[in-house]
């Protein structure tokens, strides 16, 4: 399998990197109450945290910043991790799923930063950022019958090959087919920052800090991988 990010998304965001978290033969489907209260404890911290403002923070502003470069608008579709961040600071409990997309859920609390995952036994061969032709299909999550074509040049997560997207809008929303549930057993999670509003090594330590709350919570065999301008593709 190939992940890889096209030039077209560099040319617009040179300094942004991905860590891509592999994770193979882990069990998604086991409560993990301890997981569970590390998810919420971080959440506690970010409420309470005066300097984390929704409107002013450089990690959620460079989020909503990109989005209006590649013409989308971020007041009417939100950043995921912008979405996160108003939703815990409104003093809204954080929605408990399986304990793999948790995991990643703590990173992004306690970095500012997105990260989303995917099902890899539901993608062939390949899986791209790039920006969209709208020839592609999207069929958004718990919502596979409504299909629909991104917007021309809007950043997508896909399958060139088949042209099914993984997500809208960078982060926006994940598809339907590739949702991770409790049988999932083999995931990539992206762990996405923008520099220099987050440094390489703490990119890095956000990642390896995922793949230490997998093993520890999901068991299964885990790597990391970074892609970025200057190494936009690993085959696994």
């Amino acid at each position: 399998m190939r992940f890889c990010i096209e030039n077209g998304v560099f040319e617009m965001f040179p300094n942004f990197c991905r860590g891509i978290v592999l994770a193979s033969g882990i069990d998604n489907g086991k409560p993990c109450p301890e997981l569970e209260g590390l998810l919420q404890t971080q959440a506690e911290a970010v409420r309470e945290n005066p300097e984390v403002d929704v409107k002013s923070h450089p990690r959620l502003l460079v989020w909503k910043e990109a989005y209006r470069k590649f013409g989308s608008n971020p007041n009417k579709y939100t950043p995921s991790i912008v979405f996160l961040a108003k939703q815990v600071k409104a003093g809204k409990p954080v929605r408990l799923i399986s304990p793999a997309v948790d995991a990643f859920n703590i990173i992004s609390l306690k970095y500012l930063i997105p990260c989303g995952g995917d099902d890899m036994d539901t993608v062939e061969e390949d899986v791209t950022l790039g920006l969209a032709v709208s020839d592609e299909t999207f069929a958004p999550i718990f919502n596979p019958e409504a299909v629909e074509n991104p917007n021309p040049g809007e950043v997508i997560y896909v399958n060139r090959r088949t042209k099914r997207v993984l997500c809208r809008r960078w982060n926006w929303r994940n598809a339907d087919f590739s949702k991770m549930a409790p049988e999932t057993k083999n995931i990539a999670v992206n762990v996405d920052g923008m520099m220099p509003e987050i440094g390489r090594p703490e990119i890095e330590k956000a990642a390896e800090e995922l793949r230490q709350l997998l093993l520890r919570y999901c068991g299964g065999t885990i790597a990391i991988h970074y892609l970025d301008a200057q190494h936009p593709m690993v085959e696994i």
